[in-house]
């Protein structure tokens, strides 16, 4: 009687990876991709962060249809989320205090507002140390914002 393994899993489409295909999306890209999301995904995961690609991985594990830097026509959403109308940014901690780089942040919220998105901030420490809690609250969140519209 032969035992096998289960077949490892992508963790952006939840297709079955071969073993040659894990070790070497693991290698080339951090992460189980099966060889259409590392296409789909290769360029966008070399200029995110790391919180910002786990935090999407575990939403769409839970089965939230999330888009990885998206261009929203006014500058790349660290994710979106269309069907909610909801964009995240995972924030980056600020030591000191820049006046254009807070105006600006301004805009691109009144931008996403005009669009009729919510702009949700989640802070980077939240994803990097306490993650669960940031995908139960995002989860949330889009059930209350998807009946809202």
């Amino acid at each position: 009687m032969s035992h096998q393994h289960p077949p490892h899993q992508c963790v952006n489409c939840c297709d079955a990876i071969p073993p040659t295909v894990l070790r070497y999306s693991i290698n080339t890209t951090g992460y189980a991709l099966c060889i259409s999301c590392q296409d789909k995904l290769r360029f966008k995961l070399k200029y995110t962060t790391r919180e910002t690609a786990k935090l999407y991985f575990l939403l769409r594990q839970r089965g939230i249809a999330a888009e990885l830097e998206r261009y929203d026509g006014f500058k790349n959403v660290d994710i979106a989320i269309s069907h909610s109308k909801v964009n995240i940014e995972v924030d980056r901690p600020n030591k000191t205090y820049n006046h254009h780089k807070a105006v600006a942040e301004l805009e691109r919220t009144f931008y996403s507002f005009e669009t009729g998105f919510f702009k949700l901030n989640i802070p980077n420490e939240l994803v990097a140390y306490d993650h669960a809690d940031a995908v139960n609250f995002i989860e949330q969140f889009i059930k209350v914002n998807t009946n809202v519209h």
